[in-house]
């Protein structure tokens, strides 16, 4: 992008704040939850915000009718974007937050995949109507978190932080909590009431266990915001083909190596964080359904991504696709990167910073 693409709202603050909570901004109601959400989140940072817009300029291809170039007057429609900019800065800087705008030209998710390289945490809603979240495939709240630089929050539609919370039925079962064996249920029952989480963070770990970045990412927002931290992990012990029959020992074994696993980190947190309320539980399902499920009445959502990159990483890992489209809270992604070992006691090492 050229910089002469590149405008700032002079009246806020000092460009390229390298610690700033970028949030994408469109206009659509969904861009103005992740607003609302975002405001809330850098105020417990203490971190400016920086706005980003983003539009495209149309073109006209000419197939078999020979045309002269005309040049396109984007005058109207960077006023527009600008307009939808100065908004959201108001409502900023009125709830006490340093704020700076950007307008780019280009591609949504691009832009604010650039953005992300000198952010601490980006923010955008779901489902906006066009703009940073209009697009299908690729699109804004999918592509960036498989490509950002910094942790991502995708904020619903629906989302609304004082509104009542359902948990829906699940198929999942919870088969040991915090080390105790949880009563089985009747196999004849389908679903059964969801455990709820209400006011607190919820992290889903996989088999990297204490050492997930997600995990610290998850208890450094929990200590942050006052909240509880719950660790959900998830192992499937369905039988879908004659290639795997598991004796009730094999069963019995991957149980306890799952659940050893949980108490190790719960452990290293408590370690690390001793006034933090640590809990978990461990599920028998699918892993994408458990985590759906959860965000039914969690505050927030914390997951990892195993996404590739280059072209692959617009298709997150497969689980994180699949929730991101269907949680019912804030979720933050974590990039799960080849570089995930190299933690210094529990800190991961893309991110040593005290504050995600």
């Amino acid at each position: 992008m050229n910089e002469q693409d590149r405008t700032q709202d002079a009246d806020t603050s000092p460009a390229g704040e390298p610690s700033a909570v970028v949030v994408g901004i469109d206009g659509s109601p969904p861009s103005r939850n992740a607003l609302a959400w975002a405001i809330q989140e850098a105020r417990s940072l203490g971190k400016p915000i920086r706005l980003v817009g983003a539009y495209t300029i149309p073109s006209v291809a000419a197939a078999a009718i020979d045309v002269s170039y005309v040049p396109i007057d984007d005058t109207s429609i960077r006023a527009a974007v600008t307009n939808t900019l100065k908004e959201a800065a108001a409502e900023v800087k009125s709830a006490g937050v340093p704020v700076e705008a950007v307008i780019e030209i280009g591609d949504a998710a691009g832009v604010l995949i650039d953005e992300s390289k000198s952010g601490s945490l980006a923010v955008v809603g779901s489902r906006g109507r066009g703009g940073f979240a209009g697009r299908l495939l690729g699109t804004v709240s999918s592509a960036l978190p498989a490509h950002s630089a910094c942790p991502t929050v995708v904020v619903p539609a629906s989302w609304q932080a004082d509104a009542e919370k359902t948990a829906d039925p699940t198929s999942s079962r919870p088969i040991r909590q915090d080390g105790i064996v949880v009563e089985e249920p009747d196999p004849n029952v389908e679903a059964i009431e969801g455990l709820r989480f209400d006011g607190k963070v919820v992290v889903g770990v996989d088999s990297l266990g204490a050492e997930s970045p997600a995990l610290w990412k998850a208890a450094r927002l929990a200590v942050r915001r006052g909240s509880p931290l719950h660790i959900v992990a998830v192992i499937t012990t369905t039988v879908i083909g004659p290639e795997w029959l598991p004796s009730t020992a094999d069963l019995e074994r991957l149980v306890n190596e799952g659940a050893d696993k949980l108490v190790v980190a719960k452990q290293r947190l408590q370690d690390e964080f001793p006034n933090l309320d640590v809990t978990w539980t461990l599920f028998d399902g699918q892993p994408a359904e458990v985590l759906v499920r959860a965000s039914d009445t969690a505050e927030v959502m914390v997951i990892g991504s195993r996404g590739r990159g280059g072209f692959a990483g617009l298709l997150l890992g497969s689980t994180s696709q699949s929730v991101l489209p269907y949680s019912q809270c804030p979720t933050m992604v974590v990039r799960v990167t080849r570089d995930h070992n190299k933690h210094r006691h529990g800190h991961d090492a893309e991110a040593p910073e005290p504050g995600l």
